[in-house]
């Protein structure tokens, strides 16, 4: 009786000692996605990628990044995000641009319209409202030519 009564005594101080530790430790929720962005490839202009137009024309990218948490927070970063091709070469003539996420292959969430600057640069930083379970999450930077249009330039996973 006493062993067992040393074992439950031992397991509590365990949970209270572990537990303050393990909510510290992952605030908001866990982190579902952490990854680089690739620019969109000349081979998959205009083509469609789990539910997500691509653009018209390759775009290369000097820097960028996703991270989507449980809890729907949501922090996209791209430098130097241009057409890769083209007369406009090295220069970003959308100016609006969103992240859109995917959850099993299929578009789940869209992150608000920020700016998105003529030198490729842009940063999302808010909460979107993903479904309970999202399965194999991807993340693209889309480019908004006009509202409620939306086309990717970079994407995580690649």
């Amino acid at each position: 009786m006493r062993t067992a009564r040393l074992l439950f005594l031992a397991a509590a101080l365990t949970a209270v000692v572990a537990l303050p530790g393990m909510a510290s430790a992952d605030p908001g929720g866990s982190k579902v996605l952490d990854d680089q962005l690739t620019g969109l490839p000349s081979d998959m202009t205009g083509q469609t990628l789990f539910g997500v137009t691509a653009g018209g024309i390759a775009w290369r990218l000097d820097s960028g990044s996703a991270r989507l948490f449980a809890d729907g927070r949501l922090q996209v970063s791209v430098h130097g995000l241009v057409l890769a091709a083209g007369g406009a070469e090295g220069t970003n003539p959308i100016p609006n641009a969103q992240a859109i996420v995917t959850c099993a292959g299929v578009p789940a969430a869209s992150s608000s319209v920020v700016p998105y600057s003529a030198d490729g640069d842009a940063q999302i930083n808010e909460t979107v409202s993903l479904p309970d379970h999202c399965l194999a999450p991807a993340v693209f930077f889309a480019g908004v030519p006009a509202p409620g249009v939306a086309r990717w330039f970079a994407v995580s996973g690649w």
